[in-house]
């Protein structure tokens, strides 16, 4: 089984705002969101513009995560002010590491942190951070797993609820 990690290009944006839309609702949608949340949400973080513009943004990197030329999941990384958070010029950001239901596991989240660590190395962050909703307990225990911990935490909107999100960070 091949693995390939992949720049997305502008024209595929499409493609990345349904994997985004599909990837976020099958993880949360048995959570308090109504409908008219993650449409809300859908419509301000996916909408195509909002897309295009991080596509275009010279401080952010989204790539499709492939598996024998099939795209199973995206995830995306955040530098200087790009980042959700201000945390300054030493760290690299993940902002979202999304993958199919049918895809997930098998060592493809290990493989995004390290490429993640490797592109930290290369544009010479010393840092990597993320938030993980605080009722992630898999997410928050694979995080861990890969050497990150809980340096504090920001809220986190879908729709009219907010949640909490733990912010996790490790060295390079």
């Amino acid at each position: 089984m091949s693995q390939l990690i992949e720049t997305v290009q502008i024209d595929e944006v499409e493609k990345l705002r349904s994997l985004s839309i599909f990837t976020f609702k099958t993880t949360f949608e048995h959570g308090v969101y109504t409908e008219e949340d993650f449409d809300a949400y859908f419509n301000e973080a996916f909408a195509v513009e909002q897309l295009k513009q991080e596509l275009q943004n010279e401080d952010s990197f989204t790539y499709f995560f492939k598996e024998d030329n099939e795209i199973v999941g995206y995830f995306k990384l955040n530098i200087n002010v790009a980042q959700t958070e201000p945390k300054g010029p030493e760290y690299l950001e993940i902002q979202r590491i999304y993958f199919i239901p049918q895809a997930q596991g098998g060592g493809k989240g290990k493989r995004v942190i390290e490429f993640a660590i490797g592109e930290a190395k290369r544009l010479n962050k010393t840092k990597v951070w993320l938030g993980v909703w605080e009722h992630n307990a898999q997410a928050f225990n694979f995080y861990k797993k890969q050497g990150f911990t809980v340096t504090g935490e920001h809220q986190f909107y879908t729709g009219d609820v907010i949640d909490t999100d733990l912010i996790m960070e490790r060295e390079v």
